[in-house]
């Protein structure tokens, strides 16, 4: 495998990586959104911060092995250039 096809799977690999995370994201504002919107005497403010403490365990959960690829992908790349520098 050549070193454009390996820097394209790893942006490729980053891509994927930021948009299941932001997707995650998105998907946990819109739960308390919802929440809130249907049920505004039963979701307190209190409520709505537990709520939101939960959904960031969630994320992270869900966002750890993902930003892990992502933080994997960077280095590659940047070792990647570093070599074509140097070559």
């Amino acid at each position: 495998m050549n070193q454009s096809s390996k820097s394209f799977l790893l942006l490729l690999a980053l891509i994927v990586s930021l948009a299941v995370m932001s997707s995650a994201s998105w998907h946990s504002l819109e739960e308390i959104h919802y929440f809130k919107s249907f049920y505004p005497e039963e979701f307190s403010v209190a409520e709505v911060f537990y709520a939101s403490a939960v959904e960031l365990i969630k994320v992270t959960i869900i966002g750890a092995p993902f930003f892990l690829i992502m933080l994997v992908s960077l280095y590659l790349l940047g070792l990647s250039s570093r070599k074509d520098k140097n070559d």
